[in-house]
């Protein structure tokens, strides 16, 4: 505790290490020589030195509030699922074939070493069908280029965000073969979204394909990108 000292103007005993400030601001009309000895000078010096004042009330919470928003980041990070990318595990899932009626499982069909590429459509989608619409389509192209390769999974959903609030049916689909037809696989999500969720489908069509490691080579939303969907077939295909 500092030694204490008489103010000199009002007497008052205050540390001798705030009596400076103490004339300051209870006197500050009054011009006085504060006179310390060497001792006392000695004694302010190594108090005002171990002396750290906390932060200001504001400083406080802009610290606050900095670390809270960091920890908001890193749970986001850490809690907040990220989207199925290149190079990730597919989900498994089981839907129907629509020609067989049977369960088609994709995680038994990944075992034949062979890659698969999966298109998230629905009957109604413009663009799904401007992509089978005549044998020069795009999606037909590949399948006549590297259908005995690559095992083609076209998977009917539905996706509210588009407009198609009814699920998928047997008969719609069907209906949408007969008109544009196409040789390989079709599964149908009668009902619920769970597969439609687990790929993250936001809009249709959507492609991933699946390497022959089990691992996503190529996903790619919307239609257009032949070139690109060519050349993950090529690269798959090449030992």
């Amino acid at each position: 505790m500092a030694k204490m000292k008489a103010c000199p103007v009002c007497g008052q005993k205050v540390g001798i290490d705030k009596l400076e400030a103490h004339v300051k601001k209870v006197h500050p009309k009054e011009k006085v020589d504060i006179q310390l000895d060497q001792e006392e000078q000695k004694e302010v010096k190594e108090a005002k030195r171990a002396y750290k004042p906390s932060a200001r009330p504001r400083g406080r919470w802009i610290v606050i509030i900095a670390a809270f928003v960091v920890v908001v980041v890193i749970l986001a990070l850490v809690l907040i699922p990220r989207g199925l990318g290149v190079g990730d595990s597919p989900p498994d899932f089981t839907l129907t074939d629509n020609a067989s009626r049977q369960d088609w499982n994709l995680d038994i069909h990944l075992r034949d070493a062979k890659p698969i590429l999966l298109e998230f459509f629905h009957p109604q989608c413009s663009a799904c069908i401007g992509e089978v619409q005549t044998p020069t389509s795009p999606l037909r192209v590949l399948y006549g280029d590297y259908g005995a390769s690559v095992e083609f999974v076209s998977i009917a959903i539905t996706l509210e965000a588009e407009g198609f609030t009814n699920p998928p049916t047997f008969d719609m689909v069907n209906s949408f073969i007969s008109q544009y037809p196409t040789p390989w696989t079709y599964l149908v999500e009668t009902s619920g979204t769970a597969v439609r969720t687990l790929y993250q489908v936001t809009a249709t069509p959507t492609f991933y394909l699946i390497g022959t490691d089990g691992k996503i080579a190529y996903k790619n939303t919307g239609a257009g990108d032949l070139a690109g969907l060519r050349s993950a077939i090529i690269s798959e295909l090449t030992p």
